[in-house]
């Protein structure tokens, strides 16, 4: 894990990959997850929530289902920003905290829970920390990325522009080019004109291939924010340097989501290694909306 998601989560985002700071998970999501929290809502219990970001699915099951009787942890490698809709007498966050390696006692957890976050650590790891917490009877359920998903395929489109933008010669070194030659001078010139010439037909053939990527990039309200006359000089320089960092750390967690996506030979993996540590009962199912595929559910039980 980098810092770039400590620095995603401080920016207050809610789940692993909306655009939205307020937005939580809704839909079929939301529905099979308020199901499972009627399982689990009782007094004495321990819910236990692997990579949790700022909170989403506790937040789903405190505020939303309003399931507060057991006690919920949420545990994260990264440095979180949680929402004060979670600063209630029975809920802890463990930043910084290594999942693979759990700080609580042999059959401690009656469950442990995980959306979108499990699939990022070592399984192997993960999965024998997260049989050796839980009680005997225990549950384990999990939502994990699907590589042929609506979520990452899109995705994996940000990212393949992303990397165009930081290659040699990409629209964005044009861009610069000719901010620094508009600068030095606001005659028209063959060698600006020649510029922009380039500039056009690099942006032209990425919105070609890649139209709603491109936006999501937030490149084209870049190139209207610095081709913008009445920015100064210093300002556009500094908007550069802030989107070149942002655009680095965007791609950094771009390819750490599509690396941690699964595809179905890795979901019948998983599902052995639940076996080898005495999992019971397990069922795995995909979930999916009106978009299509979202990911999978895979749920277990804990041998007595």
């Amino acid at each position: 894990m980098n810092s770039y998601w400590s620095e995603y989560w401080q920016q207050g985002h809610v789940n692993s990959f909306a655009d939205s700071t307020s937005r939580n998970y809704e839909g079929e999501l939301a529905e099979q997850w308020l199901t499972f929290f009627t399982e689990t809502n009782v007094h004495g219990g321990k819910v236990i929530d692997l990579a949790t970001g700022n909170g989403a699915l506790i937040d789903l099951a405190v505020n939303v289902g309003n399931y507060r009787k057991p006690e919920y942890i949420g545990v994260d490698y990264a440095t979180l920003n949680i929402g004060d809709n979670l600063n209630h007498p029975n809920i802890t966050f463990l930043q910084e905290q290594n999942i693979e390696s759990l700080p609580f006692s042999d059959n401690e957890v009656t469950a442990v829970v995980s959306q979108f976050g499990i699939e990022y650590s070592d399984l192997n790891l993960t999965l024998n920390e997260v049989s050796r917490v839980l009680r005997p009877g225990g549950k384990f359920r999990v939502v994990v990325h699907r590589k042929e998903s609506v979520i990452v395929e899109p995705n994996f489109q940000i990212l393949t522009v992303v990397q165009r933008l930081q290659e040699k010669g990409s629209p964005l070194e044009v861009l610069k080019r000719l901010v620094t030659a508009l600068n030095e001078s606001s005659k028209p010139s063959q060698s600006k004109e020649a510029i922009r010439l380039e500039l056009n037909e690099k942006v032209g053939k990425l919105v070609n291939e890649h139209k709603q990527a491109l936006y999501d990039t937030n490149f084209p309200t870049l190139l209207k924010t610095v081709l913008n006359p009445k920015v100064s000089f210093s300002q556009k320089n500094v908007i550069f340097e802030e989107f070149d960092k942002e655009l680095e750390s965007h791609g950094v967690r771009l390819s750490d989501l599509i690396n941690a996506a699964r595809d179905a030979e890795e979901i019948t993996l998983l599902e052995s290694k639940l076996k080898c540590n005495d999992f019971i009962d397990i069922c795995v199912s995909d979930v999916a909306d009106k978009k299509g595929l979202i990911g999978t559910t895979i749920s277990a039980t804990k041998s007595k």
